[in-house]
């Protein structure tokens, strides 16, 4: 198992300390992120997938590559705005700054977004945090995905399919499903415009 190394390398690669990972993982002190990373313990299975998602790397990986003896180099990848949880917000692209990422994530299909809202609390995407998001224009009936409105506004929000209907359902119960017919996605240009990938949680 090589999770003690690949910790250490993700971390200085994402410029994330100690404390940071620590409060993300509910630990009051950044004592226990350097025991896993000295050996002289290991944290359980479904914390080292917390971890693996974290850094948005599989947990095979996580668990069996030996990260620390790769070249990983980090490409920017754009944040184009910012998405509303709640209602819809323009969704001009203005490149307001950069995530980097490794090499092989830096691919021209991804971007990521501001989020701005808390209709999707449920799932952990709160204001403030930054959705990455992969270009395409379906998803699978459940997932989650950037929606274009009309007035050329976008959001995020769990993509239903249902009685030739799209229904977009937040993750909060003091929000209502946004519902349109194939009529209203027609006349009103609503797309899919990608389908979330992971989340960047900020502190």
């Amino acid at each position: 198992m090589n999770f003690r190394e690949n910790l250490r390398t993700l971390r200085k690669i994402n410029k994330t300390s100690q404390d940071e990972l620590a409060r993300f993982l509910g630990y009051k002190s950044f004592t226990t992120i350097q025991k896993w990373e000295d050996g002289t313990s290991i944290p359980p299975m479904p914390i080292i997938q917390k971890i693996a998602s974290f850094f948005s790397i599989p947990l095979e990986d996580m668990i069996n590559r030996n990260l620390s003896k790769e070249v990983i180099e980090m490409k920017p990848v754009p944040i184009l705005g910012t998405v509303k949880t709640g209602l819809g917000l323009f969704a001009e692209e203005n490149i307001l700054g950069y995530e980097y990422v490794a090499e092989n994530e830096a691919l021209k299909e991804y971007f990521y977004l501001n989020v701005i809202g808390d209709s999707m609390k449920n799932v952990r995407i709160i204001e403030g945090d930054c959705v990455c998001i992969r270009r395409q224009d379906s998803v699978e009936n459940g997932e989650i995905a950037v929606v274009l409105l009309e007035n050329n506004e976008v959001t995020l929000k769990r993509v239903f399919f249902k009685e030739n209907k799209m229904i977009l359902q937040p993750e909060n119960e003091n929000y209502s499903p946004m519902i349109f017919t194939q009529e209203d996605i027609e006349e009103k240009g609503i797309k899919i415009l990608g389908k979330l990938v992971h989340n960047k949680i900020k502190y």
